[in-house]
């Protein structure tokens, strides 16, 4: 490829201009830009099905895996927190099966009191009271568990999706990652308490 010379205009003030070779660089940063931005909407076409296919995957794998066991469960959550980013934690106690959580969304903190317990089938739920601006109200969650070797699913029950929970593979998608041992919640729900 041949570039243009540039032409060079003295125009009378002593500035150069350089005409052409200025329209042959917006040319090819036009036609880059132009380029980035088509590589972008491609891989963003190829990511959408892949996401869905992948979703689909796990949810077929899950239907095939086991039911974790109760203890295999209460091992998982025994005096862990779950950390839900800047949303909340809310922490399961060994004693009395305890679970107290702290949540902050949408500008609106809150706390939640009660217990945890393992119904049988995989699952582990929560039952709390939740104080907040909105007032107190009850509620109660459970999560269904299964596994395929060292890999855990888990999800919502009753009709959430299947997500990864715990692998051997440990990487940084893992909400086994989320899973901390320790208390991580009463020192922040207290905080909230005490504005409330």
């Amino acid at each position: 490829m041949t570039h243009p010379k540039p032409a060079v205009r003295d125009d009378g003030r002593g500035v150069a201009q350089i005409s052409l070779w200025s329209s042959f660089v917006k040319r090819v940063v036009g036609n880059c830009l132009g380029a980035a931005f088509a590589c972008s909407v491609l891989v963003l076409a190829f990511q959408v099905p892949a996401t869905a296919k992948t979703a689909t995957k796990i949810a077929e794998q899950a239907q095939e895996a086991t039911v974790v066991p109760d203890e295999g469960v209460y091992r998982i959550y025994q005096n862990h927190s779950w950390l839900w980013g800047k949303k909340g934690a809310g922490f399961f106690a060994v004693k009395q099966r305890q679970f107290d959580a702290w949540t902050h969304d949408k500008g609106r903190s809150g706390y939640g009191n009660g217990m945890w317990f393992i119904p049988g089938g995989g699952k582990l739920c929560y039952r709390a009271q939740w104080h907040g601006s909105w007032g107190v109200k009850g509620s109660m969650t459970c999560f269904e568990h299964r596994q395929v070797g060292k890999v855990i699913y888990k999800r919502k029950s009753p009709d959430g999706e299947w997500y990864v929970f715990k692998s051997s593979h440990r990487n940084r998608s893992d909400e086994s990652m989320k899973l901390k041992y320790g208390d991580y919640v009463t020192r922040k729900m207290n905080r909230i308490k005490a504005k409330q």
